[in-house]
């Protein structure tokens, strides 16, 4: 179950793309803790572009980690 932040170092998504869940899950569990958030197969958003500061992409196209992949006009990849 790929996290957002690598689907990026992949190279499978835009680099621009964030998530809020990339500032506050950092895949790493303490023992015996329980899971509060059962982890998604996908990145669930909410999505916004780091270059545009917003929910759309430089090209004016909504982001999410479906839309935002190498083939896009502005998708840049590591």
């Amino acid at each position: 179950m790929p996290t957002l932040s690598a689907l990026i170092s992949a190279g499978s998504v835009c680099q621009s793309l964030r998530e809020k869940k990339m500032f506050y899950d950092s895949g790493d569990t303490l023992p015996g803790a329980r899971d509060i958030l059962p982890p998604a197969a996908m990145p669930q958003g909410p999505f916004w572009c780091a270059r545009t500061q917003s929910v759309s992409g430089p090209d004016g196209q909504l982001v999410s980690a479906d839309e935002c992949r190498p083939g896009r006009s502005c998708c840049e990849t590591t």
